[in-house]
């Protein structure tokens, strides 16, 4: 059994506006823009078909308005992804918590499905997309909460370093790809025209 975390609290410098009310492009043959659901939606939804409890790291707890599953706030406030994955860690109702940045639209849940069965009592299974880690976009485990807020308390704020400093595996592309073959975990949604890639 999986809880599930969007991190949806992130100032968005780049985008430009928030990211988490941004809509993806309708697919095609869809129904028109009214119906692409908003980026935060979107991953809830992502989670949802995994996890049996979800929730919304929202910076403060309170900034998005019509959501379907409830929203928290950052575990620490000014910590960036870390201090959302800490408060979904200590929300979560299961072992393991599958994580998952808003602007990460390409993400699969028979991904997380796999991620969590390869769980060995490691702080976090991340994998490996495009060549780099996407611990934004993994499966951690809900006792890492102590460690990452000694982390965080510390100072430490780099979400690679702080998921290889608590313990990792590692899933690399070729193994995830056969569980989610149209999943696109290396795709990060930063500046306007990368909406239009679609999803």
């Amino acid at each position: 059994m999986l809880s599930g975390v969007v991190l949806a609290g992130g100032a968005s410098r780049r985008m430009g506006t928030d990211k988490a009310l941004l809509r993806l492009p309708p697919a095609r043959g869809g129904a028109g823009e009214g119906a692409a659901p908003r980026l935060v939606d979107h991953a809830a939804a992502i989670l949802a078909a995994c996890c049996d409890d979800v929730v919304v790291a929202a910076g403060d707890g309170r900034r998005i308005d019509g959501l379907a599953v409830p929203q928290i706030g950052d575990g620490v406030a000014g910590a960036g992804p870390l201090g959302g994955v800490l408060a979904g860690l200590r929300a979560a109702r299961h072992p393991l918590v599958a994580v998952l940045a808003v602007d990460q639209p390409g993400a699969d849940p028979a991904v997380f499905r796999l991620l969590a069965a390869r769980w060995a009592g490691e702080a976090a299974v991340v994998p490996r997309a495009g060549g780099r880690l996407q611990p934004l976009a993994a499966v951690w485990a809900k006792a890492a909460a102590g460690p990452l807020a000694t982390l965080l308390a510390r100072g430490d704020r780099v979400v690679g370093d702080a998921v290889a400093g608590l313990g990792l595996r590692v899933v690399e592309e070729h193994d995830w790809r056969a569980a989610a073959a149209g999943a696109d975990l290396a795709r990060n949604l930063n500046r306007p025209g990368d909406l239009a890639g679609g999803h």
